[in-house]
This record gives structure tokens, sequence and C-alpha cells, in this order.
């Protein structure tokens, strides 16, 4: 399985259901008692560790005669007369940054049944070991990229929110594998900035001018800078097949006052992280 390094937590890769092989005639109130044999993830409650980092699994057992799924350790109890069939499912869960490995380490869960009718049985589910999982990744050609703006007039901005100076550029990755390519790019001046307009470097002279980088022809707002799936104003850039990939991006000015235009060099700083899911 190859998922994305950054695909959201909770996101199933895997389900497999089982049929244990336990089955009974009952007559009385049986306990059904499900154990889990493993190291739970931190802050992930019923999600065990498997030695892939970012790979947990869950299990399953199915809920009395109601015919659907609790999620285990549980421990509950059922009665009725008849016959029934009772079944447990893996789920193969992301649980954090996906790393990559061979599944070897994986947790287990036993059942056990008990009741004044019946004799008391257990089964211990395993799970097969040998699966691949490489967290998908690409990697930047260049991460210091330069956009030089052309010199422009005031009179080519007449009025606030009118822009002027349009310049293409590219951000260039390579991915091993097919990809979805998430971007959030943050203001490194304010990394607190949410709107679609740059702050300018102190060391700037100008005034009533800010810097705008767009794509596919619409303003990029900034966010935080983390790769975290869901990030504000973090955007799909594109999916990746293995090889190379470009990001067509345009930078220009925009104004952002109605008041006079303080001529001048101006410097805008950005970084831009990239989330693969």
């Amino acid at each position: 399985m190859t998922p994305g390094r950054d695909t959201t937590v909770g996101t199933v890769l895997q389900s497999v259901p089982q049929n244990p092989g336990m089955t009974a005639s009952i007559t009385c109130t049986v306990q059904q008692a499900s154990t889990v044999n493993g190291t739970l993830v931190p802050g992930n409650p019923k999600t065990y560790q498997t030695n892939v980092p970012g790979i947990g699994v869950r299990f399953y057992v199915t809920s009395g005669y109601s015919g659907g799924f609790e999620q285990a350790p549980i421990t509950s109890s059922f009665s009725n007369s008849g016959s029934t069939a009772h079944y447990t499912q893996a789920n193969l869960v992301v649980t954090g940054p996906v790393g990559t490995g061979t599944l070897t380490d994986l947790p287990s869960m036993t059942i056990t049944y008990t009741g004044s009718c019946i004799t008391t049985t257990s089964t211990t589910q395993y799970l097969t070991a040998g699966s691949a999982i490489t967290g998908t990744t690409c990697s930047i050609d260049n991460s210091n990229v330069q956009v030089k703006l052309p010199t422009v007039a005031p009179s080519a901005m007449p009025s606030a929110g009118s822009t002027a100076g349009d310049t293409a550029f590219t951000l260039n990755l390579t991915c091993s594998v097919a990809a979805k390519v998430y971007v959030t790019l943050t203001d490194a001046v304010n990394t607190g900035n949410r709107s679609t307009t740059l702050s300018l470097d102190p060391n700037s002279v100008a005034a009533g001018v800010g810097i705008q980088v767009l794509f596919n022809s619409t303003p990029v707002a900034y966010g935080a800078d983390t790769s975290v799936a869901g990030n504000q104003n973090q955007w799909l850039a594109g999916s990746a097949s293995a090889g190379p990939m470009s990001i067509p991006l345009v930078a220009r000015y925009v104004r952002t006052s109605s008041s006079k235009i303080t001529m001048g060099r101006l410097t805008g700083k950005a970084t831009f992280t990239m989330s693969y899911q």
C-alpha cells in the first residue's frame, strides 16, 4: 500500500472481516469479552500500534444478534434462542505521518464466550504479517525560489485592489510514486496572516502595495507552516505520477490602499509546505 505521508488520521486503508469459526445454540445469557493484545496509540483510544510509523489497527466484533460491529476491547452480553455465527473485523488505519516498512509486529484480539448453557470457548484472531507500506512523498527540486517582479509605475494600479506586474514561476518536484500534492504558503514576515496579500519585508521602501501569489488564476491565501491534512488555506496542487511535477504560479503587485502609493523597492517572503495525501 502507498498512502500519502500526510493522509488524514483515522483514514481506513484496509478493512477485512473474518469468521472466527465459533457458533453456538444458546438458551441463556452469554457474555462476550474481547481483549486486544498490543500497545495503544497515544491519544487514540482502541487503536493499536504496528511497527510501521503512522499505521495502526482497530478490531471489531459482532454485537450480539443485532448484526452490527462494536469496537474492541469490549464486554457485552446477549440472550436469545437459536443459532448464530459471530464475526470479527480488523481495520488498518492511519494514526499519524505514514512511514515506510513491512508490517511484522501486529496486535491480535482474543474473544471469549461464557454462559451457564455453553462451554466456555475462546479464540485469538491474528493478523498476517508481510504487507509493505510506503508513505508517499516527493522531493523538492529547488527549495529557494526567487521571483523578480518588473518595475511598474503607480499609474498601472489606479485604485485599491488593482493589480500589475504578473510574473510566472514554478515549484518543481520529483515524486517516486503517484501522490496527491497539497500546498500551504506561509507569510514569513507575519506567520498569522490568513489573507491573500503577502506582508512586505520591513526593509521595503514602497508602501500602499502588496504582493499576491496566484494558482489557477486565483489568489492564494496564507496559512500555518504545517503539512497536516486539512490545514487552513491548504490547497490541492494536483495529482502527481511517478516522476517530475511542476506547480505553475504567478506573482504580482496588488494596490492595498486608495491613498498615494509610495514608490521604491519592496520585498516579500513566503515559505511553502507540501502535504502528500
